[in-house]
């Protein structure tokens, strides 16, 4: 991609390939560059995208003026995914506007716009109700797995309890990672771990909490 002067990206993500994209392919700006993700499910952080990657390799080059989507759910599904992307096009003075929303998340002059202060706040708020609600049903989950006599989760007293168990440094490392809001698939592969790993090191934080 050779743009010598800074210029507007249009970002556009369809689920699977036979999705009807034309809503979207008709608010492409005149004169955008379009990053497009085709069969790419919104679940997938923005930054593991094919395009999405790219895209923020530009944003990050300085190359990127501003960037035009349809929508927020366009970015990702994950309010977390959604925010981290929403923060590194900030740092590089990039405004997101969102269309449908009516949104442009940076005002002339670089600085947040309180509707933008408005709607990230929101989004924390639900990510911190999504985090208590999944805490809340592993709990509960726990508590009824003990009445009936079938939690399998390491007893008191055995060779390795919690705190040991926290302490190892891969935990550690990925014990940081989830409290900045990385995503799972992410943390695999940055500390060479499994799925399952990650989630057991959540559900022992989620007891310990």
């Amino acid at each position: 991609m050779k743009q010598k002067q800074p210029y507007e990206a249009y970002y556009m993500r369809t689920s699977h390939f036979l999705q009807n994209i034309i809503t979207q392919v008709e608010q492409i700006p005149e004169g955008a560059v379009v990053f497009k993700d085709e069969g790419v499910s919104g679940r997938i952080e923005f930054q593991q995208r094919k395009a999405g990657g790219k895209l923020i390799e530009e944003i990050k080059a300085g190359r990127v003026r501003s960037i035009s989507v349809l929508s927020s759910d366009r970015l990702g599904r994950s309010t977390s995914d959604i925010l981290a992307t929403i923060n590194i096009a900030h740092e590089h003075k990039t405004p997101i506007k969102l269309i449908r929303e009516g949104i442009t998340t940076l005002d002339e002059k670089g600085n947040v716009t309180p509707m933008t202060m408005l709607m990230t706040n929101l989004l924390s708020t639900l990510a911190e109700f999504a985090y208590l609600t999944q805490r809340e049903k592993i709990l509960s989950g726990v508590a009824a797995a003990k009445a009936l006599g079938k939690y399998t989760g390491r007893k008191p007293g055995s060779i390795e309890d919690l705190s040991k168990f926290l302490s190892k440094p891969k935990v550690a490392k990925i014990k940081t990672l989830l409290k900045e809001g990385v995503g799972v698939r992410k943390i695999c592969r940055v500390t060479e771990s499994s799925p399952n790993y990650v989630y057991k090191v959540k559900t022992r934080l989620m007891e310990m909490a």
